[in-house]
């Protein structure tokens, strides 16, 4: 018998290890391919700013930066992520010996594929506890190739904590589900102080694997709300085992005194007050599930010689009235905790615009897990049918844990990463489960055949008809077993073959060579900033150096000016820099320079990046961020455009109106900061949605004509229209303004990338493109000044300015090189053909022109 379990385990042990390499091999495959620099592969995002950190780190190991003044220039930006998975990444460098960027990438992008390797034997373990060991492999198996966003973030190139959240998460999960499970069979008595030993020895080790997944994430917190939710009902299912509920008690305080303790050995190292920074909120939550767990144990003591169900009326109306007591005594705290709970599982207009803080929906549920959420479901069922049979708190929980990351997956998909875990388990859980309905069950068998010897056989017939019906029902159950197991059997492997199919899809992560180029120019190309890149800084005492300065881009590109461009942004992936009066957002959608300019006066900025996606794509996304109320519909407006074969059907276009392309980013980047006149428009004719009962307007009548017979149709318009029409000018090519757009007197381009954005039958405009922000050489005159510019890709144009108030205020230097930009002999005046020089003395020290 001995024989038979060992070589069950070591076939078992086999499994688990080709599982745990295929898992490591499936995420970790790129590395392995020929590669002459590895910083290609690291995503442009938050994968970048760990690597950030990391070399920041093993040049000062074991230090810790909280603090960087290198990103929300000027400010400086709070680190509101854990230094764990930085720890152990730069730990690993320096084992190595990796010291270069290049080196220390190399070791980094391989952290997440062994993380994501080390979560196959602790979800097999973890399932063990609450099933047995078939769901278990099945659970493994899953846990290897199941895809979406931890897939990806687990994947080659993504260098981000997010896996380390999921595996200290679950390994905390795996130790609570122990306690419950050890402490169910053996319950702490109070009087038998030989009984706290084992589970003072379980909490402890609940509370320092707490601590590990808070020291990577503060987000750690979802998971004592769990323990929060599942207390009571421990304590309930506790009564009902005829026990006070003492082993609650002894786990919850002991884990979470090791919490206050581990997040004071953290550290608060931040004014910031909300709970997704290491905040003094922390330790005052973990404070109150103690008190809460002594309040219950209170209740449950004194409550002994009372009948159950006295007893979970009394837990009902005291949790009630708990939080009731705690909004009246404690109202700024209690409001503290509804407010960071709404910043968690909450929605806010702004993140639709941030595509991992979007709504889950079902399309993304089934796109992510398709024939796995059917095995999903099944697990559940079973779950609950388990309990039905058992009462074991174990089962209770895994559904608050699924339950409660389901709701926080629906809120932001980001936390699919999250859920994959919950999947996985119940997906095994429900395939062990259809394994053991269809196979015959020996012990059961051998069970009832002993029973059958004993019972009297008082006729021959009678013997018969009980075995009869024996056979019969057994027969039957196993028929219906089996059809339920080639059910599950079919959508394990169609859900295996979609996710497989699905992560060789990723293929290999390719930086956007045009950002990197750009970087790469702007560290070689403008003056340093003061800082050292490698430096902790100390917030308390830093102050930005006179010679720093701020570079404007969108927030998507900070990490990635950080990191390969060793300069300072405004703005980063955190949504710091990006909202209010001063943010990129209003900077790019302003249709003011004095505004734009007003902005990069109070930032000390400058430089400005831009690129061919916040031009187009994102720009729905800036404009949000400046005025959420609003959002793009100033400057792009959706029309139905009837379908010509089939009136009664149409399609929802997006133009671009007027304003947009006055904006500075259209400014900037499609027109290079030059004046820009109007060519052939779209005139038409639209009926308002109020009248035309569809969902946007309807355009009835519409032509591309020049620019000023369109003004004269709409000025036309405004007399012969009749009240339900209105008509205006609109555009679907970004390149094409619908008025005179004035030229930029502050901003010159110094540098673009070399990929060609625009299609062929539109002027050339480049991917990437960096301006400088002057004072302006100044020129009194009347008219439109010229000047020839060819850039550092070959790429000429005019650079066009009209006077304003009698005077010009001039970017550029005559015949001189800006950056990589060359200017190519004198302003001229087009309608005088008098010629001006300008020196780049004059522009930087906005002197008059004589």
């Amino acid at each position: 018998m001995q024989c038979n379990i060992t070589r069950k385990n070591v076939i078992i042990g086999i499994i688990l290890l080709i599982l745990t390499i295929l898992a490591f091999y499936l995420r970790m495959w790129p590395g392995f391919e020929a590669n002459l620099n590895v910083i290609s592969n690291v995503a442009m995002d938050d994968p970048m700013y760990n690597l950030r950190m990391v070399e920041q780190t093993v040049a000062n190991f074991p230090h810790y930066a909280w603090f960087d003044p290198m990103t929300y220039y000027p400010q400086g930006q709070p680190q509101h992520w854990g230094p764990l998975f930085t720890l152990i990444s730069a730990a690993a460098c320096i084992l190595v010996g990796a010291t270069t960027r290049v080196d220390i990438a190399s070791v980094c992008l391989f952290i997440p594929g062994i993380m994501a390797a080390l979560m196959i034997p602790i979800t097999y373990a973890t399932v063990k506890l609450v099933s047995d060991w078939k769901s278990a492999i099945a659970t493994a198996a899953f846990m290897t190739i199941v895809p979406g966003q931890y897939f990806f973030r687990s994947y080659y190139g993504y260098f981000d904590h997010h896996i380390g959240e999921v595996l200290f998460s679950t390994l905390f999960c795996l130790c609570y589900l122990y306690a419950l499970v050890y402490c169910r069979k053996n319950p702490v008595q109070i009087e038998d102080k030989n009984t706290w030993k084992i589970p003072i020895l379980l909490g402890l080790l609940c509370g320092f694997t707490y601590v590990l997944g808070l020291a990577i994430m503060p987000t750690m917190l979802v998971f004592a709300l769990i323990v929060a939710i599942i207390t009571p009902i421990w304590f309930m299912i506790q009564r009902y085992n005829h026990h006070l509920g003492a082993s609650a008690l002894v786990i919850n305080t002991t884990t979470f005194i090791i919490a206050i303790i581990g997040f004071f050995s953290i550290g608060v190292n931040t004014s910031q007050l909300g709970m997704d920074f290491y905040s003094t909120g922390h330790p005052i939550a973990y404070g109150l599930i103690i008190l809460g767990t002594w309040i219950l144990f209170g209740f449950s003591y004194y409550l002994r010689k009372k009948s159950l169900i006295s007893f979970v009326l009394a837990i009902i109306g005291v949790t009630i009235l708990g939080i009731v007591l705690f909004a009246l005594l404690f109202p700024s705290m209690f409001s503290y905790f509804l407010q960071n709970a709404n910043a968690f599982f909450g929605q806010d207009i702004h993140w639709k615009t941030i595509q991992e803080a979007r709504q889950w929906t079902i399309f993304d549920a089934w796109r992510t897990f398709n024939y796995s959420l059917f095995l999903f479901a099944g697990g559940i069922l079973v779950l609950l049918r388990k309990f039905r049979r058992e009462i074991n708190p174990s089962y209770i929980f895994l559904l608050i844990w699924t339950g409660l990351i389901l709701y926080a997956t629906c809120e932001h998909i980001r936390y699919e990463y999250y859920m994959a875990v919950p999947i996985a388990m119940l997906s095994g859980i429900a395939v062990g489960s259809a394994i053991d309905l269809a196979l015959p069950h020996k012990k059961q068998e051998q069970k009832a055949t002993e029973q059958d010897q004993k019972r009297p056989a008082h006729s021959k017939s009678g013997s018969r008809k009980v075995q009869g019906t024996v056979h019969h029902q057994s027969r039957f159950t196993r028929g219906v077993g089996i059809i339920v197991l080639i059910i599950v059997a079919i959508l394990s492997i169609l859900f295996t073959m979609n996710a497989i199919a699905d992560d060789k899809s990723l293929g290999i992560f390719q930086l956007n060579t045009d950002w990197w180029e750009a970087c790469s120019w702007l560290e070689n190309n403008t003056p340093d900033t003061g800082l050292d890149f490698y430096k902790i800084y100390n917030e308390n005492s830093f102050h930005q150096p006179p010679e720093s300065y701020g570079i404007m881009s969108w927030w998507d590109y900070g990490h990635i000016i950080l990191e390969l461009g060793d300069r300072l942004p405004n703005a980063n992936p955190f949504q710091f820099g990006v909202d209010g009066e001063n943010g990129a957002a209003r900077f790019f959608v302003t249709t003011n320079e004095s505004v734009a300019s007003g902005i990069m006066d109070k930032l000390h900025t400058k430089y400005v990046m831009t690129d061919y996606e916040m031009d187009t794509d994102k720009f729905w996304a800036m404009a949000t961020w400046d005025n959420p109320e609003i959002g793009a519909y100033p400057y792009q407006r959706s029309f139905i455009l009837p379908d010509p074969d089939n009136p009664n059907t149409g399609q929802n276009i997006p133009f671009f109106v007027e304003p947009y392309y006055r904006t500075m980013v259209s400014r900037l980047h499609n027109f290079d900061g030059s004046m820009q006149e109007p060519n052939k428009v779209h005139y038409i004719q639209y009926m308002d949605p109020s009248s035309s009962h569809t969902s946007s307007p309807l355009i009835v009548n519409g032509s591309e004509v020049p620019y000023q017979v369109a003004e004269q149709l709409v000025k036309n318009d405004q007399n012969s229209l009749g009240s339900k029409f209105n008509s205006t000018l609109v555009n679907y090519v970004y390149t094409s303004p619908l008025s005179t757009v004035p030229a930029l007197n502050h901003f010159r381009l110094v540098y673009e990338s070399s990929t060609r954005a625009s299609p062929d039958e539109l002027p050339d405009v480049r991917y990437v493109k960096v301006f400088e922000y002057v004072p302006g050489a100044h020129l009194t005159g009347e008219g439109i000044l010229e000047i020839p510019i060819i850039t550092n890709t070959g790429r000429t144009f005019t650079y066009r300015q009209e006077s304003v108030n009698g005077s010009f205020t001039l970017p550029y230097p005559t015949s001189a090189k800006v950056g990589d930009i060359q200017t190519l002999g004198p302003y001229k005046n087009e309608q005088t053909g008098k010629e001006y020089t300008v020196t780049e003395e004059q522009v930087q020290k906005e002197e008059n022109i004589l």
